[in-house]
């Protein structure tokens, strides 16, 4: 089966997408707003309730309305939680991890504080496609683990948080895909945002405190603990992650 597609990636400024991932020298993170591009990924593999999800893959829901509401329950009357913009505030298409279904309705990982949030979204507002990705990255390891339908892809070596801002653990996913107008800066030259929030920033350098999974400028804190609670790859290992694993994934962090 074919990997949901890209699209194209967000043009917003990576400073208001992510919490601040750099430290020393590297702690200021203003940077040009990277320019929309298009990708060439395969066809989406669309996903009926009927269809048997297979082993290790995931189901991703894709807003197919301009806001997307997300209820407490799976009833038309239950509470609101959320009312999300789609595209997001990053201007990415908006999309969610899918955990659970009932009849109308998909359960869904929620972008949002507090972190692991879920809320149910009604069937006709999304698009339900297979993911046959999954992350999931060990802390202490300093390593991060990319599955494919559940067999391991690659093993990649990463910088996380540092003691006075470590990397949140628990279930996450990745919610939209940022390429940079400077390959060679801070943020490498793509960074995922993801549905994780610090939980020592409620706001920084003007962003929300979101973490993030992107490349670097300095390869020698891949290995550490020495972000302010993102997720550090070598450049050549974000960006074939760009070029392999969709917004929509998941991504497990564990310590």
């Amino acid at each position: 089966m074919s990997p949901l597609p890209f699209g194209t990636f967000a043009a917003v400024a990576l400073l208001a997408a992510l919490t601040g991932c750099t430290a020393g020298a590297h702690a200021s993170l203003r940077q040009p707003a990277p320019s929309p591009v298009s990708t060439t990924a395969p066809s989406p593999t669309p996903s009926r309730p009927s269809l048997q999800v297979p082993a290790g893959a995931s189901l991703v829901a894709t807003a197919t309305t301009r806001s997307i509401v997300v209820r407490r329950a799976p009833e038309a009357g239950s509470a609101v939680r959320w009312r999300l913009s789609n595209p997001n505030n990053l201007g990415a298409p908006l999309v969610f991890s899918v955990v659970g279904e009932l009849p109308g309705w998909w359960q869904v990982l929620v972008p949002a504080r507090p972190n692991q949030s879920v809320g149910w979204v009604e069937a006709g507002t999304v698009r339900i496609e297979i993911d046959p990705y999954s992350i999931t990255a060990t802390l202490h390891r300093h390593e991060a683990t990319v599955y494919r339908y559940g067999h391991v892809l690659w093993r990649l070596r990463i910088g996380v948080g540092a003691r006075s801002a470590p990397t949140p653990t628990g279930r996450f996913y990745l919610t939209e895909l940022l390429r940079a107008a400077q390959p060679h800066g801070a943020y490498g030259p793509f960074a995922y945002g993801t549905s994780a929030f610090s939980n020592v920033y409620s706001e920084f350098e003007g962003g929300n405190g979101q973490i993030g999974v992107h490349g670097t400028d300095d390869p020698s804190s891949i290995g550490a603990s020495v972000s302010h609670g993102c997720i550090r790859l070598h450049n050549a290992d974000i960006t074939r992650l760009a070029s392999t694993v969709p917004a929509g994934t998941p991504l497990t962090v564990v310590a």
